[in-house]
């Protein structure tokens, strides 16, 4: 959709990375992700949302900043269209997570244990009447079955295996990614993850989604995707709007960082993520919100 095309083209600053070559990979994925969760809004459909990163490495581990946050402006945003969100997480980044939905309304997360098998993974997400389930920021198996950071840090040990729920019959699915090493980047090959991250060859998660949306930080993937949909649902666009607001923004990163969280590149508790404080992307912020309403 050319309508969108604006919004998908500015999600593609840095972050802590050039993400330009994983997103010219997936032409139209963004468009296809957005106009999903349009048709799941009218429908009432029931999405799931599954984020969290554990930072094990840090001097504190803890949960991410990136993911969480744009989980629950994305839930927030379902929410308004009509849809019912359900958030899933694991025991390590629960804390956090549910801190961020609580700020915007937005319910409290499932969550998993992270001795939980795949088998449980799917039995549990099942029972969840499901239409859609869409990865933000939430780390799966690559090409060896391990699961691992950015650094090439083992977090297989720290993470539930909810990459499993995605082979599921039926499920329309999604994710949002800035690394390479996060479920839904199964759909970009797996060549181009090694030429473009660093350890890409070893990183690179395999599990693929029908749709994939790659930014700069996966917290911004979502605020796209909220002015995706505010294009694609007029009627709601007040709404939507609204939590494109760098006010929001901040509030739910001091939220989770409260909880805990910590930056994921930095491995600090701090009003940044992946490295970028606050004000290094407000002006992102003003943009979508520009680019929902023009």
């Amino acid at each position: 959709m050319t309508q969108l095309a604006g919004i998908e083209r500015a999600l593609l600053r840095p972050g802590a990375r050039d993400v330009t070559g994983l997103a010219a990979a997936v032409p139209g994925q963004f468009a296809r992700l957005a106009a999903e969760l349009a048709a799941a809004g009218r429908a009432g459909g029931r999405v799931g949302l599954v984020t969290g990163v554990h930072i094990a490495w840090a001097p504190t581990p803890a949960a991410e900043t990136d993911g969480p946050v744009g989980a629950a402006v994305l839930a927030a945003a379902l929410t308004a269209l009509g849809a019912d969100p359900v958030v899933l997480t694991d025991e390590p980044c629960a804390q956090v997570t549910g801190a961020c939905l609580e700020v915007l309304g937005a319910g409290r997360p499932e969550v998993l244990p992270v001795c939980t098998d795949e088998a449980q993974v799917r039995d549990r997400v099942a029972a969840l009447g499901l239409s859609h389930l869409v990865a933000v920021e939430r780390l799966g198996p690559g090409p060896h079955g391990r699961v691992l950071t950015m650094r090439g840090f083992d977090v297989t040990g720290s993470t539930a295996p909810l990459h499993a729920a995605f082979a599921l019959p039926g499920l329309v699915t999604g994710a949002v990614g800035d690394g390479g090493n996060e479920i839904g980047m199964g759909n970009v090959p797996a060549d181009v993850v090694a030429a473009c991250i660093a350890h890409g060859d070893r990183i690179a998660c395999r599990v693929p989604v029908d749709a994939l949306v790659v930014a700069g930080t996966s917290n911004w993937g979502c605020s796209g995707l909220v002015a995706g949909l505010a294009r694609l649902a007029p009627a709601h666009r007040d709404a939507l709007v609204a939590l494109l607001d760098p006010q929001v923004d901040a509030q739910l990163l001091g939220a989770a960082t409260a909880a805990g969280a910590i930056d994921g590149v930095t491995g600090r508790p701090g009003a940044t993520v992946d490295g970028v404080p606050v004000a290094g992307y407000a002006d992102l912020l003003a943009d979508l919100r520009v680019l929902a309403t023009s």
